[in-house]
């Protein structure tokens, strides 16, 4: 099966501009501060961006503590830690790149608290024009689908267990024409009716409800991840980390948690949790 590029059309550039403003204005580093040379350094999962960035705004006016951010896919942010030791916290996608981080010695396993969930949905075109109703509605011959990185992403992670625990895995594949390299990224051939539908993370999608519709997956069917805070061994300002880590368990960073799609709308099950 032939794969295209998301970056494939210039026209996504546009798609890319409307994303930073629906996040707030930013670029693969984000800072909050007005000038401060040495910001705490935040590594953050590339599709946390539109909640870590009020929470940051938040920290910074409670803290004064400037805060940046380096928004990448979660193994990518892993490699970069494990080979430059830069970087005070580690915001995974999910646990598993924390549990990979754990193993490798890069994280404070002391300094660690989960900040959030993490929920897959299927993301459609404005209106809906499919009428997809279901994770089967995806199985039908002819669609267009998008899907996660399944090794590099957290939300492929979740999609593919979902998928196999469903049973219907290989017949999904058959309809993938896109594979993201990032949540946001997945949403720009949605946005842009290149695909007809895109599993990804429901906090992302909601981003992008300017272009796009959601449609919640089935509460028996839906698996989800948690995603956690914490401080790295090479912290250069661990008074500062410890801060930003004590603030992402405060009610109200959970707030606006919530309110950036970091709930969850079912009552979960063990079988539906995904490290």
């Amino acid at each position: 099966m032939r794969y295209f590029s998301v970056w494939a059309k210039a026209g996504f550039v546009v798609l890319i501009i409307l994303f930073l403003s629906a996040c707030t204005k930013g670029d693969s580093a984000k800072s909050t501060g007005k000038g401060d040379a040495d910001p705490l350094f935040v590594l953050s999962g590339a599709g946390l961006k539109c909640v870590l960035d009020p929470l940051a705004e938040e920290f910074t006016k409670e803290t004064g503590i400037e805060v940046e951010y380096s928004y990448l896919c979660s193994a990518m942010l892993l490699t970069n830690l494990e080979l430059t030791h830069q970087g005070d916290v580690f915001v995974a996608g999910a646990k598993y790149y924390f549990n990979l981080a754990r193993d490798k010695g890069l994280v404070d396993e002391e300094h660690m608290v989960i900040a959030g969930y993490q929920v897959p949905c299927i993301m459609v075109q404005e209106g809906n024009p499919k009428n997809i109703q279901s994770l089967d509605d995806l199985l039908k011959p002819g669609m267009r689908l998008g899907v996660g990185d399944f090794e590099a992403m957290a939300v492929g992670r979740l999609a593919k267990e979902m998928l196999k625990r469903a049973g219907i895995l290989d017949q999904f594949m058959k309809n993938v024409v896109v594979v993201g390299g990032s949540a946001p990224k997945l949403c720009l051939p949605v946005c842009m009716n290149s695909i007809d539908a895109a599993i990804n993370l429901t906090a992302t999608a909601k981003t992008f409800d300017h272009c796009s519709d959601i449609v919640l997956i089935d509460k028996e069917r839906v698996m989800y991840s948690t995603f956690p805070v914490a401080l790295t061994i090479y912290a250069r300002k661990k008074e500062e980390a410890i801060k930003y880590y004590n603030f992402m368990q405060c009610p109200k960073a959970r707030k606006i948690l919530e309110k950036y799609g970091y709930g969850i709308y079912f009552d979960p099950k063990a079988e539906q949790y995904l490290e």
